[in-house]
């Protein structure tokens, strides 16, 4: 069975490209096409909220390092991935979320803040 096969097409150029790369594929096999627009990346308004909520929680809950909070949250409300490191060493990091679409950030977001504040931090963001 042939693997999935993902183009990303923002042109009629590259619509004409992707056809013919199709073409080479095609063999006497039977593909199915699907269109669809590509999910919105976060916005960076939704960025600077974050960062100032994980300011705000390590304020707070007195753990300073923001950057820890980050990958705590990343490991907690988005999940880990495997890593192998260069000597070898296998480590769990928290997966991105740079990659998350508007509204998976969006979830990300309001997991994070329900849990701080079930934490007791409280949100003082009227400036973002």
């Amino acid at each position: 069975m042939a693997s999935a096969k993902v183009y990303r097409v923002q042109s009629e150029s590259g619509l004409s490209q992707v056809f013919a790369a199709l073409r080479n594929l095609l063999d006497g096999q039977v593909w199915i096409l699907t269109a669809q627009p590509e999910a919105e990346k976060r916005r960076s308004q939704q960025n600077r909220r974050y960062w100032a909520v994980l300011h705000e929680i390590a304020e707070q809950l007195g753990i300073s390092d923001v950057d820890a909070w980050h990958e705590w949250c990343k490991r907690r409300f988005i999940g880990t991935k495997e890593v192998r490191l260069p000597d070898g060493e296998i480590v769990h990091i928290g997966q991105s979320s740079k990659d998350l679409s508007v509204s998976d950030f969006c979830d990300y977001m309001t997991s994070i803040e329900a849990w701080a504040v079930e934490q007791g931090v409280v949100f003082n963001l009227d400036e973002i």
